[in-house]
């Protein structure tokens, strides 16, 4: 029986599932998840903001007309999600600091407008939050978790990804806006 089984572990398909399990491991620590440059590809494709989102109040929109061509903070949360909650009032502190030269915006993903909104006011949050129910453009970023932030430049390129709006991600968008705001914000 011991010849056997030792037979099964060194064939062809446990080799390829145990290839396969480390090349998934491996991979769990992409760059975009340790907050430096996402891929080229997610870069250049823009089309990820014209993907169809709605407002609080169940009215269309996308990314493009919220960011409206300034550098911007995506956070892509939820309201069950205990990180996403300790992130909120710093983000709306964030907003209120570089409001003009800069736009923070909250992407609530897979929730809906109703709920979103109710969160949203309980709080008292400031800043733009957008809806993604179906989880549409969460999956056309290839973000899998919450909180997911997200920096973005003037030209909608994406110039950072990381798991929370720390100070990697609130220094990459510092740094897209030194040239148009004093340092404080406006």
């Amino acid at each position: 029986m011991a010849a056997v089984s030792a037979r099964r572990r060194g064939s062809p398909v446990h080799i390829l599932l145990g290839l396969a399990a480390v090349v998934a491991i491996a991979g769990c620590g992409d760059a975009a998840r340790r907050g430096t440059r996402p891929s080229a590809a997610v870069s250049a494709k823009l089309d990820w903001q014209r993907i169809p989102l709605s407002d609080l109040r169940s009215r269309p929109v996308t990314l493009a007309q919220v960011l409206g061509g300034h550098p911007a903070l995506v956070n892509l949360w939820a309201p069950w999600c205990a990180r996403c909650k300790v992130e909120l009032a710093d983000l709306d502190r964030l907003a209120r600091r570089l409001e003009g030269c800069a736009v923070v915006v909250g992407v609530a993903v897979g929730e809906d407008a109703t709920h979103t909104a109710d969160f949203v006011s309980e709080r008292g949050l400031g800043y733009t939050q957008v809806v993604d129910e179906s989880f549409h453009l969460a999956d056309a970023l290839g973000q899998s978790r919450v909180p997911t932030t997200l920096i973005v430049d003037r030209d909608g390129a994406i110039v950072h990804v990381g798991p929370e709006a720390d100070g990697a991600a609130v220094g990459a968008l510092e740094s897209l806006v030194r040239s148009c705001c004093p340092p404080g914000g406006r």
